[in-house]
């Protein structure tokens, strides 16, 4: 499929078909919804979507209405997403599997979905979205996806930061400056788990956390060195080695667990991309810090349940 922007407006639509024109468009644009009836026949909404396939970036402005994203709703869905919108005018209520978010001018939200939700705008509103492949955002935090907070404070620094990447992005594709949506999906995914991180900060930190955020930054700035070990790390942080596998107790996994998680994490994100689908699986894996081809391919199968080889296959296989 190539990609295209188009724009849809229920200016052409007669006043008594518009809702039922927008209760489709949602449901093309967005996944399944139940669409609540709408409280004033008078309905104004339009759409400028950017459709890949891979990403979509959806500007929506839109009069009040809500809708409902059931167990049904998600099983009649044919993929798994993860979308970020950020409000440019207006509110909205979110339910989202129980947690109740009042989206306002500048706030931002995460959202996957697998989960059931519902939406309420009560006055005109205007939102840009994203929405991802959700395999893409787990192959980043595999063991943390689901736990992520939904909502940022527009007003934030992290809520500005990431607000800031979608708008760019936005803007961009809808000007026809997308080369390429792989390196855009993987560059909005490092600016949300970077706005994530920032918005969970707690300050001041016990020492333990801090050093073992720092233990981890350490490892994942140096992920390629082969000869990157325990010994290495605490030698680098300035701590004993024995120090250092108390601070990953709390973690219930080890410093190498930690190593050889990441490293494979790192992996799997490129056999998911099509760019690097020519390049060989143990050149992969070299890059990555591993030392022999059948151990990586044991680890690989442990954590993914399947082969390197059988992954890619699986990532490059059309969807209907």
């Amino acid at each position: 499929m190539q990609p295209f922007v188009s724009t849809w407006s229920t200016d052409t639509f007669a006043m008594c078909d518009r809702y039922d024109a927008w209760t489709n468009m949602l449901n093309e644009t967005y996944g399944r919804w139940e669409v609540n009836k709408p409280d004033k026949p008078d309905f104004n909404g339009s759409v400028e979507l950017y459709d890949d396939t891979k990403l979509q970036i959806i500007d929506c402005i839109c009069d009040p209405c809500g809708a409902t994203r059931t167990r049904a709703s998600i099983m009649a869905d044919d993929r798994e997403t993860l979308t970020i919108q950020i409000v440019l005018e207006g509110r909205e209520y979110i339910d989202f599997n129980g947690e109740e978010i009042l989206l306002k001018l500048g706030d931002v939200l995460i959202w996957d979905s697998t989960k059931p939700m519902s939406f309420r705008v009560q006055e005109r509103l205007h939102k840009i979205s994203v929405v991802l492949p959700l395999a893409r955002f787990q192959s980043w935090l595999p063991r943390s996806w689901f736990s992520i907070r939904h909502s940022i404070d527009g007003h934030s620094n992290a809520g500005l930061l990431l607000a800031k990447h979608i708008e760019s992005l936005s803007t961009s594709v809808f000007n026809g400056g997308c080369k390429d949506d792989y390196a855009l999906i993987d560059a909005t995914i490092d600016v949300l788990v970077n706005a994530l991180d920032m918005g969970n900060a707690d300050d001041p930190k016990p020492l333990r956390v801090t050093q073992l955020h720092n233990s981890k930054q350490y490892i994942m700035a140096n992920i390629q060195d082969q000869s990157l070990s325990p010994a290495v790390i605490a030698k680098a942080g300035g701590m004993s080695t024995r120090y250092l596998h108390w601070l990953f107790e709390a973690t219930n996994e080890t410093v190498n667990q930690y190593i050889f998680h990441q490293r494979l994490n790192l992996c799997a994100r490129d056999l998911m991309n099509p760019h690097m689908k020519h390049r060989k699986l143990i050149d992969i894996a070299f890059f990555w810090g591993f030392l022999d081809a059948s151990h990586f391919s044991k680890r690989f199968k442990q954590q993914y349940g399947m082969s390197p080889r059988l992954f890619r296959e699986k990532m490059y296989r059309p969807t209907c």
